[in-house]
């Protein structure tokens, strides 16, 4: 995450400024064009002479860039990436600038923050919420209902409980484990492979 990245999710976290225009600020940095939802007119797109070559690398990072897994009722904010591997259940939001990668399973509808990643193979139930800026790391396991605060680090491999609260820029240590119900309060550390 680059610096202008870090400094629009810090306003937002100060409520210096809303989600959509973080949304918007997060577009204005990364090159992108606002949504159809936000653009006030289509755009008529002109094709200017490119060689075979740099159609197919155009494609190709086209491609890469859409998610699969893409249905009625699916939420992808702009600057988002989803792993071609991922299937995203009717219902789900992943917001501006998020990242789901390789392996992730989602087994409900869920709702990713700005700029939150999701690392490989890590595993969201139903209705979880996943705050602005948070990490999931690999392998991880967010139960059904809960809620991870702003910015909060959750470390390879830990399990988090069905109901749990996870306070903003809370840190769960690798492989520790949050029990269900539990509320750990905003900047609160759960060391490495304990269970709270």
């Amino acid at each position: 995450m680059n610096n202008d990245t870090e400094r629009v999710l810090t306003m937002l976290s100060e409520d210096k400024i809303t989600v959509n225009e973080a949304e918007r600020l997060l577009e204005a940095l990364n090159g992108r064009r606002p949504t159809y939802q936000q653009a006030s007119a289509p755009v008529r797109q002109t094709e200017t002479p490119q060689s075979t070559d740099e159609k197919q690398v155009a494609r190709g990072e086209r491609d890469r860039k859409q998610p699969t897994g893409r249905r009625p009722g699916v939420r992808i904010g702009t600057a988002a990436y989803v792993s071609p591997d991922v299937e995203l259940p009717p219902g789900t939001v992943v917001r501006t600038g998020a990242s789901v990668h390789d392996g992730v399973v989602v087994e409900g509808p869920v709702k990713i923050g700005v700029g939150a990643c999701i690392d490989a193979g890590a595993h969201l139930m139903k209705n979880c919420k996943i705050g602005n800026g948070a990490n999931i790391g690999a392998g991880a396991k967010v139960g059904s209902d809960a809620a991870i605060g702003m910015g909060a680090v959750i470390g390879v491999g830990a399990v988090i409980g069905r109901d749990a609260a996870i306070g903003k820029g809370a840190n769960i240590g690798v492989d520790a484990e949050v029990s269900a119900g539990s509320r750990i309060p905003k900047g609160g550390i759960v060391p490495a492979g304990t269970v709270w």
